[in-house]
């Protein structure tokens, strides 16, 4: 896939990165799911390609899973450990207080969570406009958002 600008609701899009959300970080490093592999595959293939978005949010969410969702916690010194090789590896995208004003917005138009509309309104501001989840049915119902789902065969 080659790397482009394109433009449509009056931002500035660069196809080729991707976002990577949080179930599919969570799912990578759950060594017992069934969705691991692919999880993991998907991952590093866009760590190895340099078309891997991170954002802060999915970073804190992935914390926060690993060390109280897992079956098998991880340690947070190991938690910490991954999360800064992740941030090594990949662009990191922030937000402030514009995107979260963005963020309620698109979650009223769209009738999504506001944590969902939150990645997406800092996608919008970084120009991202392709997300890696497992969650299609909420960021499908954003026009200008391409959905990767790693777990469909």
């Amino acid at each position: 896939m080659g790397t482009g600008r394109f433009t449509k609701r009056g931002a500035s899009f660069t196809t080729g990165r991707i976002l990577i959300d949080t179930n599919v970080l969570a799912y990578a490093y759950e060594n017992t799911s069934p969705k691991h592999a692919a999880a993991a595959n998907a991952l590093e293939k866009a760590i190895e390609e340099g078309t891997g978005v991170l954002s802060v949010q999915n970073l804190a969410e992935f914390c926060s899973f690993a060390t109280e969702k897992l079956q098998l916690r991880i340690p947070h010194d190991q938690v910490r450990t991954i999360v800064l090789e992740l941030s090594e590896s990949m662009e990191v995208a922030t937000y402030d207080s514009r995107t979260v004003a963005s963020a309620l917005s698109l979650s009223s138009i769209h009738k999504i969570h506001f944590f969902d509309a939150l990645l997406a309104a800092t996608m919008e501001k970084e120009g991202i406009s392709e997300i890696m989840t497992e969650n299609e049915r909420d960021f499908r119902k954003i026009p200008w958002l391409t959905v990767t789902n790693p777990f469909k065969k």
